[in-house]
């Protein structure tokens, strides 16, 4: 599976692309802005400290801290943990649902 795909401005190949699709409605059921999107994105998949994010996003750390903060309080989450639970939560969900498409 190596089509490309694009979600909301974030381009990504194979296994990536399932969970471009959970982020995506993650960030629907929040109404994430397309940058908040993105964090969440590379928080989830690689796990990258504010300082890498920064770095692979061309904005300040500080910059990053607040997206942060305002996706913690969009999504009520109390922590970074608890938001990328939330993201789990929410892949589990779209992985039943698309189950549930393929048996029908």
């Amino acid at each position: 599976m190596n089509e490309i795909i694009e979600v909301s401005g974030l381009h990504t190949q194979g296994e990536s692309s399932y969970l471009l699709k959970v982020v995506s409605y993650f960030a629907k059921d929040y109404s994430l802005t397309q940058r908040e999107q993105e964090i969440v994105f590379y928080l989830t998949k690689y796990g990258y400290s504010n300082k890498h994010l920064a770095t692979e996003l061309f904005i300040a750390e500080k910059t990053v801290k607040n997206h942060i903060a305002k996706i913690q309080e969009k999504t009520k989450a109390g922590s970074t943990r608890e938001l990328l639970s939330m993201v789990v939560a929410q892949f589990l969900l779209y992985q039943d649902e698309e189950e549930a498409l393929v048996l029908r």
